[in-house]
């Protein structure tokens, strides 16, 4: 299976840099819990993981469609890993 990168999310307005004592090769019970969406390798991490967890095409467009997802305004207060796979499990098919 194709493993997706920064190259394939559709906006490029994410940080480049973990926040403050944030290490991103480093996955504590908080990173595993939790998803920083300004953070590009955590907005990677999470669309790639959705992409190959769930049924749905293992594609580019998929893993565009699940960033797309989390960016809505509905989302933007999801912050806890698990609520937010359910958000883009239920949102699929709006998008």
């Amino acid at each position: 299976m194709v493993e997706f990168d920064e190259n394939d999310l559709v906006n490029r307005d994410y940080v480049n840099t973990s926040t403050s004592g944030d290490n991103p090769n480093y996955t504590a019970i908080r990173d595993r819990e939790r998803v920083n969406k300004k953070e590009r390798y955590e907005v990677v991490y999470f669309c790639d993981a959705f992409v190959k967890n769930y049924e749905v095409p293992k594609t580019k467009a998929s893993f565009q469609k699940v960033e797309r997802i989390i960016r809505l305004s509905q989302a933007s207060s999801i912050i806890m890993r698990d609520h937010l796979n359910n958000f883009v499990a239920q949102n699929w098919d709006l998008i």
